[in-house]
């Protein structure tokens, strides 16, 4: 969030033109987009708390992938492994809509971590449940990139705030954003310097 005081001088060319003050705008990251480039929206609801609070949140981008099932897990590690990033699989009996720590934190660690929610009430889920041995909730286990299962990182009994959650998610997430599918070359090339190094 921020705050631009008009009478200190010229308004950023990024926050485009002002008619009148208070003006409240979000910017919203595209989904579609690898630049994060931003779609601007103007807030012209009523100025109580509430209101400003429902347009916040409606607005802030969601990179979470919904797990439904295995089929979806399938997906989601395929798309894992597609791109190259490590996997957070985070385990609620939440109902409803994602939490706004969740997409808070999909956002952050875009195209560096690949979150999905499994919503463990689902009865069809019960197998991924008892695959990743998950008797606690919310637990979120760190999945390495490459399609590797065995989780050496995992968070479950402690209270879910969001520093908590932004540090291990933090810890699992590559340093830097992928921005294009890592080439077929590449992986060759990264996998023969590493058969080199252990030689």
């Amino acid at each position: 969030m921020a705050y631009v005081d008009t009478e200190l001088g010229p308004v950023p060319p990024a926050v485009g033109q002002i008619q009148g003050t208070p003006t409240i705008k979000a910017f919203v990251p595209k989904r579609s987009s690898a630049r994060n480039d931003k779609t601007v929206v103007e807030y012209d609801q009523a100025r109580e708390v509430s209101e400003l609070m429902r347009f916040a949140v409606g607005r802030m981008p969601n990179y979470v992938e919904a797990i439904g099932g295995s089929a979806e897990l399938s997906t989601f590690d395929a798309k894992a492994r597609e791109w190259g990033l490590p996997r957070v699989l985070v385990f609620s009996t939440k109902s409803g809509a994602t939490a706004s720590t969740l997409k808070a934190l999909s956002a952050e660690f875009r195209r560096r971590v690949l979150i999905g929610e499994v919503r463990a009430q689902r009865k069809e889920l019960a197998p991924v449940v008892a695959r990743y041995h998950v008797t606690a909730f919310p637990t979120l286990l760190c999945l390495p990139a490459g399609g590797g299962e065995d989780s050496s990182h995992r968070f479950e009994n402690k209270e879910p705030s969001y520093h908590r959650l932004s540090s291990f998610v933090g810890k699992c997430a590559l340093r830097k954003p992928v921005r294009k599918k890592p080439s077929v070359e590449a992986d060759a090339h990264a996998e023969a310097a590493a058969g080199k190094e252990e030689l």
